[in-house]
């Protein structure tokens, strides 16, 4: 299978205002020909945004994976290494019954929220290819 395939792609991430306090993600991924989405909703202040970024694309990853693995998101952090700013993800995976710690990363350009759904992505993508796997 190649990579295009088992890999989920990154198509676009929104942001609304639920409440003064509420911001809901979108995240919007393509899987083997599927669009897939999901939603999560988490406080608008500090890394709210970002952490419901990454919860969102936590859910689309096990939908994408029909539930063969589940994931949490454990702790997502903006830092700075070597001079370049990054948001750093931490994900607990429940794969064939053993729990594993996953650790992603994404530079920040310039959308953190983006970021942050890629940096989950980067922690999660070699579960995806091996839960995928024909």
């Amino acid at each position: 299978m190649s990579a295009n395939k088992t890999r989920l792609r990154f198509d676009r991430v929104e942001i609304r205002q639920e409440s003064p306090d509420l911001c809901a993600v979108d995240v919007t991924f393509t899987f083997s020909g599927r669009q897939l989405s999901a939603t999560a909703t988490r406080n608008n202040a500090g890394n709210g945004p970002l952490m419901a970024a990454a919860t969102a694309t936590i859910q689309a990853i096990e939908q994408a994976v029909n539930g063969r693995f589940t994931c949490v998101l454990e702790d997502l952090d903006r830092v700075n290494a070597l001079g370049k700013d990054l948001i750093a993800v931490l994900v607990d995976v429940n794969f064939d019954g053993r729990q594993f710690q996953l650790f992603g990363s994404c530079q920040i350009t310039g959308d953190e929220v983006g970021a942050s759904v890629k940096a989950t992505l980067n922690a999660t993508n070699r579960f995806v290819e091996l839960a995928t796997r024909g």
